[in-house]
């Protein structure tokens, strides 16, 4: 049973550069982003980890080999970490979706559990997801590390009850900056 988890939010892309909602696409690093991975990397490597779990998608999965590689410890691919599912935001910045969706995205950002936009998957949905994958990861591990992407890890934070579901849009996780737990519990 974990003693600690460390989050880690996967390293830049040109979209997360320019805050844009990237979802499901699969966007790749930039080079400001794989210099992030190798420090956090290098960062991690003492720290005790004994595992790696990560999204599938290439920007977190590259993340996360370069801190698996640096700490010899094993990567696994784990497909309920991946990004939530934004539908007809993916591709759009903040105010583009506001343009774009008007009310319905006001809504969202009022209220992200309770009124997602209609074609994006409902954050209740991915909280089952995140609260499994995590609960998996603390049960075989006591040290994992989890990478992922801004709004499943802001759902993690939620499963492991750091963060109220109210708190979803205060709760900035920054590229490749890992987040220490100790004595986490899914919630």
């Amino acid at each position: 049973m974990a003693r600690v988890v460390t989050l880690v939010r996967h390293g830049q892309t040109e979209r997360s550069a320019g805050h844009v909602y990237s979802g499901r696409l699969d966007v790749a690093l930039t080079a400001t982003g794989r210099e992030q991975a190798r420090r956090t990397a290098q960062q991690l490597a003492g720290a005790g980890i004994d595992a790696v779990v990560s999204s599938p998608l290439s920007r977190a999965r590259d993340t996360a080999q370069a801190i698996a590689d640096a700490a010899d410890v094993p990567l696994t691919v784990d497909e309920r970490l991946t990004e939530v599912d934004y539908g007809p935001m993916e591709g759009l910045d903040r105010d583009g979706a506001l343009a774009e969706l008007g009310e319905v995205f006001a809504q969202y950002r009022e209220d992200p559990f309770g009124a997602p936009v209609p074609g994006m998957e409902p954050l209740a949905d991915a909280l089952r997801r995140a609260r499994a994958a995590t609960r998996d990861a603390l049960t075989a591990h006591e040290h994992p590390v989890i990478v992922g992407h801004q709004g499943i890890l802001r759902i993690v934070l939620v499963a492991l009850g750091e963060i109220a579901p109210g708190d979803y849009f205060q709760t900035r996780l920054h590229e490749a900056q890992p987040i220490v737990l100790e004595n986490p519990a899914v919630r």
